[in-house]
């Protein structure tokens, strides 16, 4: 069905550009068959195209939670890719919008407009980097054109005065390695960079990244203000890991650790803080807010944390999400292909993300012991329910076929299938070989199974699929392979929290509705006397409205999405005065009040929901000690102050496991911070106004220019010197 739009409103010169065109596409609901038993909802389920919601750092919802923005296409690493389109997801309306011919979707930080670049009219005749930069509204359905051409978009700014744009090429022909670009339309001004141009949500800053891996103080990231000027450096060697900006703006983000982040207006060398227990690979933004961060990976479990009290939950245990590869040819494409790069909406409430798995349908199972002669032959597990009679199974790299099942085991065992042997198995003798395929003792408990067939696009998809022209050639090794044939990702929306609840308050003129403390994805209220709604539409924000009779009376919060809020607190109303809904908080309401005991030596922060979240300890007037709570009470962040300075601060998961500890000096800055893992000392590094002089880890980690194998190693000069194998 062909989508109307208004009338062009190109903003330079007329061209012709495929519309965007819309249908109904109803998104699936399910739950989650793992231990969190999430709500999810499937977007897309068509393994034979790589739909794709963006980079872990690239938002993917719109600023009000009503679209999220996925990317189609083909073959790997976008060979052949002839169909890329941008699809936009209307979770209010079911719809589906797609630009054709189109890619890198970026929502402007503050207004329903996606831009995107899209190849012109006649694009086999035109130079290849000459894609249009377009600017859609998806409230209007309005498409207008920018200035200059690009592959490759970044953000907007903090205004969504302008749109970073990467390999520019200007309105008089120049070559630019990064422009911004005017969203209203007007001429763009080159930077002296380009690359992954991410810009604050919240404030002057844009930050990308540059190549000077293993050169241990040079930056891997950079920052700039919105003009490019007052260049700085956003993290060096290292600290490399995946970065990204917080919602809300005030936090430069790590992860690949306990997720951590320095303050936006602090380059470095300034202070890295541990903002919470929960450990990530990739790291993103988890609202609109820095409240609020989402972790994720590749097959690895999908994570909030709250910065609130520092402590998070698990939304998804285990994404699934990978590609095996042969010997022959790099199918994962180093994980580019199949990371589950997941971001948090706008409220926080659901977590947009993908997998190469089927993640409704496809079984799952956990190894649960090593196989001996005394447990006997095959692969242990916890049940073998939902795989076939016979067939293959996905064990981390390994495919491993298997001729028959029991209710806990996998037996008549082919090792290494299609050339995914381990290394430790291709290392090992003709007779241990046999001998782990009978009893296949190097597989451990608690590892992950999946079904191979369940990785595989469906034989019908195959044929109108095209694949990338040298997995055809007759000499291509792999030709016959069904590694070829492992499933794209698919775009997956996984409920992480519901919507914060509204607050009725009586006042002189009536009653008011205090929206939830977050509101940005609200479509408006279900107000109910008695239990009962006083109506079938929804009460939009802004509007007053007289209520029908004295009664009790609640509100609940609706989402674009349809996703609803706890009811909000109880109001007895004797007469019928009107319901003045709110569409931000007054000055003179708080979602706290502060507690003393009666020798003012405890300070309790209490939340008029949560109950108490912040516990503060005093000698006289001076702060000595402060607990932040999680939702069942426990110590997560633990504060100690030394003349009411922070000196020491310290996570703790709700289990009580000591997971970092940060030492502070009297001037702020941190002097030590240590890292345990499973109860062990894991690492540890020393710092000296920001810049790190000393680190200790046991065993390595992701800092490539740092300790690849574990030891000590400190700074001379500007190198980075191992100094001992343990720690000195």
């Amino acid at each position: 069905m062909q989508h109307t739009f208004a009338p062009f409103a190109l903003l330079t010169f007329v061209v012709l550009m495929p519309l965007p065109r819309s249908n109904a596409e109803p998104f699936e609901r399910f739950v989650l068959p793992q231990e969190t038993q999430a709500e999810m909802w499937r977007l897309t389920n068509n393994p034979s195209r790589r739909d794709w919601a963006n980079y872990h750092i690239r938002n993917c919802w719109s600023p009000d939670g009503r679209y999220v923005c996925t990317t189609r296409g083909l073959a790997y690493h976008h060979t052949n890719d002839d169909e890329a389109a941008v699809r936009v997801f209307d979770l209010q309306t079911g719809k589906t919008t797609e630009i054709p011919d189109a890619g890198t979707p970026r929502w402007a930080h503050h207004s329903n407009w996606l831009f995107c670049v899209q190849k012109p009219e006649g694009y086999a005749k035109s130079p290849s980097d000459r894609w249009h930069i377009i600017r859609w509204d998806a409230d209007t359905g309005q498409i207008h054109r920018l200035q200059g051409y690009s592959r490759s978009l970044g953000s907007t700014d903090s205004s969504d005065r302008w749109v970073y744009a990467s390999s520019v090429i200007m309105p008089d022909g120049r070559g630019v390695p990064g422009a911004r670009v005017p969203t209203d339309g007007g001429a763009p001004e080159p930077l002296p960079v380009g690359g992954q141009l991410d810009g604050n949500p919240e404030h002057p800053r844009i930050f990308t990244r540059v190549s000077n891996y293993f050169r241990p103080f040079k930056p891997t990231r950079i920052l700039f203000d919105a003009d490019g000027r007052n260049i700085g450096v956003a993290s060096p060697c290292l600290q490399q890991c995946h970065q990204s900006w917080s919602g809300g703006g005030g936090w430069y983000l790590f992860g690949n650790q306990p997720m951590a982040g320095r303050r936006w207006n602090e380059p470095f060398p300034s202070n890295k803080h541990v903002l919470s227990v929960m450990t990530c690979g990739d790291i993103c933004r988890g609202a609109k807010t820095d409240r609020y961060l989402v972790g994720s990976g590749a097959t690895r479990e999908v994570v909030v944390a709250d910065l609130r009290s520092g402590g998070g939950w698990v939304v998804v245990p285990e994404a699934l999400s990978f590609i095996h590869d042969s010997p022959h040819y790099q199918y994962s494409g180093d994980s580019a292909l199949f990371d589950n790069d997941a971001k948090g909406s706008p409220d926080g409430t659901k977590i947009c993300f993908v997998s190469t798995y089927d993640l409704k349908d496809g079984p799952i199972t956990h190894t649960s012991k090593q196989a001996s002669a005394k447990t006997g032959p095959g692969i242990h597990v916890q049940s073998t329910e939902g795989f076939p009679a016979k067939g293959r199974l996905s064990i981390r790299s390994e495919v491993i076929g298997y001729e028959r099942k029991t209710e806990t085991t996998f037996e008549g065992l082919t090792r290494g299938m299609y050339g995914t042997t381990p290394r430790k198995l291709q290392e090992a003798a003709d007779k241990v070989r046999e001998q782990l395929s009978e009893f296949p003792a190097d597989i451990r408990a608690g590892w992950t199974v999946t079904s191979f067939e369940g990785r595989l696009i469906p034989e019908d998809l195959r044929q109108t699929m095209p694949l990338p022209s040298r997995f055809s050639r007759d000499d291509y090794p792999d030709r016959d392979s069904p590694l070829l044939w492992q499933r794209r990702t698919d775009v997956y929306v996984a409920i992480a929290r519901k919507p914060d609840a509204p607050w009725l308050r009586p006042t002189d003129t009536g009653i008011e509705l205090i929206p939830g403390e977050l509101h940005f994805e609200t479509r408006g209220y279900r107000i109910l006397r008695n239990g009962t709604p006083i109506s079938e539409a929804l009460t939009a924000p802004g509007t007053n409205i007289p209520l029908p009779a004295p009664g009790n009376y609640t509100a609940i919060a609706t989402e674009h999405s349809g996703l609803t809020s706890a009811p909000s607190n109880a109001l007895q109303v004797k007469d019928t005065p009107t319901l003045n809904v709110l569409e931000a908080a007054t000055d003179d309401f708080s979602w706290t009040e502060d507690r003393w005991t009666a020798d003012r030596s405890i300070r309790e922060i209490v939340h008029r929901v949560d109950g108490v979240i912040h516990r503060e300890w005093y000698v006289g007037e001076t702060l000595v000690k402060r607990h932040d709570l999680d939702e069942d009470g426990n110590a997560i962040r633990r504060l100690a102050y030394t003349g009411g300075q922070l000196a020491r601060r310290e996570y703790h998961t709700a289990r009580g496991e000591h997971i970092t500890t940060e030492v502070f000096d009297a001037d702020g800055f941190i002097t030590e911070s240590m890292r345990n893992r499973k109860r062990q000392a894991w690492a540890h590094w020393w710092f000296v106004k920001g810049s790190p002089v000393k680190h200790w880890s046991a065993r390595g980690g992701h800092h490539s220019a740092s300790t690849e194998r574990g030891g000590t190693y400190m700074k001379q000069g500007i190198r980075w010197v191992k100094v001992a194998d343990g720690k000195p």
